[in-house]
């Protein structure tokens, strides 16, 4: 053995890559060189003997000690030491497989005298070392028999059985030797060892095995795998017949034996390279056409999004999940983007890219999303499909702030200004032209629709690429952050009213129809699915673009440039009211849609699709009219009176919109119904016109007039119904119907018209809120809903059933009237037909039941359980009216919500507030109306900084009045203090509008103070009083100044108040409000606080001093039980809030003076702290001796360098008790 190549061997190990590359690279020269200058000889060496005479001694000593370096754990030595052991078995022709692996079953055999490392190397040597000798080559040379190659099988499949950490390398290895199965001339004898050793007979329950499946049958087509594979059917493993299989296997949830369990790795398991290898590699695109894989849509959902990513996934499971979207970016086009966009991904991104933290799971989640930007920064059509579909995502619909690594601002920063006008163009012209050639759903490599038509593609799949084609064109043209121009806007509009309304059109000659879209055929034709879909697109597009302004997204070069379609005279935030709904030209988009539609059914060329048109065309002709001049009026009143123009705004929208309906909405009897709304809703508009023009032209005259009307006017009004009250009704009557885009629609119409609506108006809105179920209206009410009247004829009155139980139909059993089971016994009368007298049927009853035959007990059973199934519907149609009832309710409150944000100052809100406080209550043990007591609680919590005004000061005081009445027995806490809110906004309301009603305010707070204190059901506390007084202007504390003097004065005494807690928190409400005592610093003078402070002073001083006196004496004793009325805990609250209260007015520089005179020290208040801090009740609380000593001395609390220290001693006080 020479010298010259022993140094070689320890660069094998280094863990520098290159240095083992040139170490094994020198090696295997000189070895080579060696083998050389030895005979030629064709024999082959099975043994070390025979090694030894047919190879060099460096050759044969290099092929021991590379076998014996792929156990060894130092650095890089078993990578360095199988690519050497690889080469030189490739090179050195004379070596045998049975040789090679008689020494590494020698050299790396694991006993069980080793430790755990040392076994673990041991096997890895040995895989180390078959995957060396697969890579050589040499397995497939002459001599190598069935028995070699079952060894090497058994040995690989036992150890990944052994350890499941070695799992996947050894299922690896094996699909290496697959391939060279076919040099073998028992390679049918080979593969079925493989399928019954390595694969449990065709039993495959993990990725492992999947994978080696799939090699094997990729490889060897013509194998009979039916009978190899019973359980797994179709041409190819991933056929769909196989998803269920295949899911849970890809997911790794296929089993219940832990030993078959993986070990979780952050590499992604070797079965998905030969997953996109299969979809997405070009050479096997035959494959993918002749072989029956499922479509990859259907793996990645199966799979993917309902699996890796399925909700309550494991952080694991996610981790492969993002390992496996990362594969596919590289192969990402636009028609993919709904695939990856899917809901269950797209929270696991956004969820994974706004945390903080840096575990494993967020890190490849940021750097999956970062990709996805990358690409979409790229790819423009990428960019948008991806950057539509994230938005328009409701569950991702929560405040992130400006959170700069959340996925939304990721996108809108990063892929938003990429993008420009031509960029947005050119993506819809990409989905136009899809929706009127649909992409084939033919495989060709990539599992994904294909760039050919085919005319055979199924109309499922033609409906949903045209749908998804529909869905972009408009979520881009209504997404406000994108540079969109008006002209865009149009285009998508005019496509979408094509589509949706013309489903023949005949051409002569190549004449064009008059109709630009429409010019190119949709090949296929549309079918009555996508005509519908494209209908109900429109309603919806258009409900959107109602509410949105584009105006303010010019693009590009022209960002910088007014619009000459602006009025430049207008303000701008005036024109960006203004501006909501319509194009830059004026014109409302509701609007532009009737008229494009009328005009083009004018074309004898195109034949319109929509239903029943004949009848509706007349109607939208005259709506179309009215449009118009409403869109004249806004314009006109633009300049003048942005208010009145928003109005005539809302108008046309409202009438548009709804005509848009009545012309494609597919429903029959819903069609008609806004057909009804039509006449009434056109006559009140005519009203309504008249009267703005009316108000407008005499606004200055009656400016000074606003708001007040003397009694006989308001008579006169009675008489006739005010336009915007009448408006108020349809409005009413159109929130009935199951539609959220009416819905919507509606309120965007009242909220300009909240200022013009009477107490008439309101009514109605009140009249329907104070319903109950199954009660119509009250008599003489403008408020009738159908549901109304179908609640009155099917159930009873709720106060009947009662409110707090959840089992409606239990409760329907129970309370079924007499007129109920007349009818059922009536039914069942007739199916026993009607031929017997009473003794027939008494002898029914009696069991002489044997008249009726086989046939006829069968049709009786039939009809029996028909009329059971009639009344089981019954209750299910009365339950969802119940349902109807709620969601109609909801949506008049949103009238409410609007009217009080808008118009916090009409005296109307009076009539409001009490309404909702009934509502408040009547529902808050109803489980079905939860919906409508949480919503009217917010309406009625929210803090408005305006207040009503005109109204009459009596009015506001019976408020008042009826609030606290309220509060006093509410249910608990927060209804209480959503009560308070509501006294306080009220109380400074009639203050602002009458300040003589002070006192009358702070006679309702006393007597509420009063209920507290007194009366032990009352449900006030302290909160109700305080948290107004800290919320309150500092000239409006005057009141609660007076009251924290009364609730000292009267109740701080000992057995004044109805229990000892009561008394305790009189303290601690006077100390609350007084706590507001440094914000009087803002006021000029104070004078006016002088009294009340120096009676709530020396008030306090008294009430102190009776309370010490008391509980040193016998009557702090109970007669019956022999306890303390007030106990030490007591005591100490009633001691530290008094001591609190008088350092605070010391320290203020308004009352500091007052309080000097308020306090004065005595004997007797010394003495009784004194006989405190020595009684056998309270010497022993360290906190209470530690108060006496710092009240008893009233000068030195006085002392400004001291008022500082009760707060201490305090502090002192508790770290004491704790010890």
């Amino acid at each position: 053995m020479s010298s010259s190549t022993l140094d070689f061997y320890w660069g094998l190990s280094s863990l520098d890559a290159n240095q083992r590359l040139e170490s094994a690279t020198q090696l295997i020269s000189a070895l080579v060189t060696f083998q050389e200058a030895m005979p030629l000889s064709k024999g082959m060496a099975t043994t070390e003997e025979e090694m030894a005479k047919l190879c060099a001694s460096d050759v044969s000593y290099a092929v021991t000690r590379l076998i014996k370096g792929l156990a060894s754990p130092r650095d890089g030595a078993r990578q360095g030491f199988s690519i050497a052991l690889s080469e030189l078995l490739a090179r050195i022709q004379c070596i045998s497989v049975k040789l090679v692996l008689s020494l590494l079953w020698r050299y790396t055999e694991a006993t069980n005298s080793m430790k755990g490392q040392e076994q673990r190397d041991m096997h890895f040597g040995r895989i180390f070392g078959l995957m060396a000798l697969v890579q050589s080559g040499i397995i497939t040379r002459e001599g190598t028999s069935i028995v070699e190659i079952r060894k090497i099988v058994m040995e690989l499949a036992s150890t990944g059985a052994k350890k499941s950490y070695l799992r996947e390398i050894t299922y690896v290895t094996l699909a290496s030797i697959v391939p060279e199965l076919s040099k073998f001339e028992f390679r049918d004898e080979a593969i079925s060892m493989f399928v019954a050793v390595a694969l449990d007979n065709g039993t495959i329950e993990t990725p492992d095995e999947l994978f080696l499946a799939m090699c094997l049958r990729k490889t060897y087509p013509s194998y009979n795998w039916n009978s190899a594979f019973p359980h797994w059917h179709g041409k190819h493993m991933l056929s769909q017949k196989n998803a269920n299989k295949l899911v849970p296997i890809l997911s790794e949830i296929s089993t219940e034996d832990p030993s078959l369990f993986s070990s979780w790795s952050p590499q992604l398991h070797t079965i998905w390279n030969e997953i996109f290898d299969l979809y997405f590699n070009k050479e096997r695109a035959d494959e993918v056409a002749t072989g029956g894989p499922m479509d990859f849509d259907i793996l990645w959902e199966r799979v993917v999004e309902k699996g890796l990513f399925a909700p309550g996934a494991s952080q694991f499971r996610r981790y492969w999940g993002f390992m496996v979207f990362e594969r596919l970016l590289p192969h990402l086009n636009e028609e993919m983007v709904p695939l990856i966009m899917s809901p269950n991904i797209l929270r696991n991104l956004s969820d994974n890219v706004s945390q903080t933290s840096k575990s494993p799971l967020v890190k490849v989640g940021m750097r999956t999303a970062e990709k996805l930007v990358e690409i979409c920064e790229g790819n423009t059509k990428i960019g948008l499909a991806v950057l539509t579909h994230l938005l328009n995502q409701k569950s991702l619909e929560r405040p992130v702030g400006t959170n700069a690594n959340s996925l939304r601002y990721m996108m809108a920063n990063r892929i938003v200004e990429k993008l420009d006008s031509d960029a947005i163009v050119g993506y819809v012209k990409y989905l136009q032209q899809i929706f009127l050639k649909p992409r084939t759903s033919n495989k060709s490599g990539s599992g994904v629709a294909d760039l050919n038509t085919v005319s055979n593609a199924s109309s499922k799949f033609l409906d949903n690429q045209r749908s998804w084609a529909l869905e972009q064109m408009i979520r881009v043209a209504k997404f406000a952050q994108l540079p969109i121009t008006d002209e865009l806007t149009t285009n998508v509009l005019n496509f979408t009213i094509a589509h949706a309304s013309f489903k023949l059109v005949t051409t002569v000659g190549g004449v064009s129809t008059g109709i630009p879209e429409l010019d190119t055929h949709p090949s296929p034709a549309l079918s009555a699915a996508t005509s519908d879909y494209c209908s109900s697109a429109l309603i919806s597009f258009i409900n959107d673009l109602t509410r949105l302004n584009t105006h303010g997204n010019n693009s590009g070069d022209d960002k910088d440039q007014p619009d000459s379609n602006v009025d430049t005279t207008v303000s701008p935030s005036a024109a960006g009211r203004l501006s909501v709904g319509c194009s830059r030209a004026g014109i409302a988009w509701s609007t532009a849609t009737i008229a494009k539609l009328l005009k083009d059914a004018s074309h004898t060329k195109a034949k319109v699709a929509l239903r029943d048109f004949d009848e509706v065309k007349p109607v939208l002709g005259d709506m179309l009219k009215v449009l118009r001049v409403l869109e004249s009026k806004c314009a006109e009143y633009a300049k003048s009176s942005v208010d009145t123009a928003l109005r005539f705004r809302a108008l046309e929208v409202f009438l548009g919109n709804i005509s848009i309906l009545v012309a494609y909405t597919s429903d029959s009897n819903i069609r008609a119904e806004y057909i009804e709304v039509l006449p009434e809703l056109k006559e009140c508009i005519e009203k309504l016109v008249a009267l703005l023009d009316t108000n407008s032209s005499a606004k200055k005259s009656k400016q000074s007039k606003k708001g007040k009307k003397t009694k006989v006017q308001e008579d006169e009004d009675v008489e006739e119904p005010q336009p915007a009250d009448v408006l108020t009704d349809i409005i009413i009557s159109l929130l009935a119907k199951d539609s959220t885009s009416v819905r919507k629609l509606c309120v965007q119409v009242f909220t300009p018209f909240a200022g013009m609506i009477t107490a008439n108006g309101l009514d109605s809105i009140i009249g329907v809120l104070q319903a109950k179920e199954g009660i119509s209206g009250e008599e003489g009410g403008n408020v009738e809903t159908q549901v109304e009247l179908m609640d009155d004829m099917a159930v009873n009155s709720d106060e009947e059933m009662g409110s707090g139980n959840d089992n409606d139909e239990e409760d329907d059993e129970l309370l079924s009237t007499e007129a109920v089971d007349e009818e059922l016994r009536r039914k069942i009368q007739e199916a026993l037909g009607n031929s017997g007298n009473g003794d027939e049927h008494e002898a029914s009853a009696s069991g002489e039941e044997e008249e009726f035959d086989d046939e006829q007990m069968e049709v009786f059973d039939d009809k029996l359980a028909e009329i059971f199934q009639q009344k089981k519907q019954m209750k299910q149609d009365i339950r969802g009216l119940k349902i109807s009832f709620v969601n109609f309710k909801l949506r008049v409150l949103d009238l409410v919500d609007v009217f009080l944000t808008r118009q916090p100052e009409s005296p109307l809100v009076l009539l409001l507030l009490p309404m909702l406080l009934d509502l408040i209550r009547s529902t808050t043990k109803d489980s079905r109306n939860k919906p409508i007591h949480d919503r009217a609680f917010s309406i009625a919590s929210a803090r408005r900084s305006k207040l009503p005004v005109g109204f009459e000061t009596k009015d506001g005081i019976d408020l008042l009045t009826s609030i606290h009445e309220r509060a006093r027995r509410a249910s608990d806490k927060p209804t209480l203090m959503m009560m308070s809110n509501v006294a306080m906004y009220m109380a400074r309301a009639v203050v602002e509008n009458d300040p003589s009603a002070e006192p009358a305010i702070y006679d309702l707070y006393r007597a509420s103070l009063t209920d507290f204190m007194t009366r032990k059901a009352s449900q006030m506390i302290s909160d109700f009083f305080m948290v107004p007084a800290s919320r309150t202007q500092p000239t409006h504390l005057l009141p609660f100044w007076r009251l924290a003097a009364v609730a000292i004065a009267e109740y701080g005494h000992p057995l004044k108040a109805v229990n000892v807690f009561r008394q305790v928190q009189a303290y601690t409400l006077a100390a609350g409000i007084f706590s507001n005592v440094s914000r009087l610093e803002t006021l000029d003078d104070t004078k006016q606080f002088a009294e009340p402070t120096k009676k709530l002073l020396s008030g306090l001083q008294s009430a102190v001093l009776d309370t010490v006196k008391f509980v040193v004496s016998e009557k702090n004793k109970n007669s019956a039980s022999g306890k303390l009325v007030i106990d030490q805990q007591r005591l100490r609250e009633i001691l530290q809030t008094s001591s609190q209260l008088i350092a605070k007015s010391v320290k203020s520089n308004a009352l500091n003076s007052v309080a000097k005179k308020a306090l004065q020290p005595s004997a007797e208040w010394t003495e009784a702290f004194d006989a405190l801090s020595q009684s056998p009740s309270f010497s022993s609380s360290k906190a209470i001796v530690n108060l006496c000593n710092s009240l008893k001395n009233i000068d030195s609390l006085l002392s400004p360098t001291s008022a500082d220290g009760p707060s201490r001693k305090k502090t002192k006080t508790k770290k004491t008790a704790k010890n």
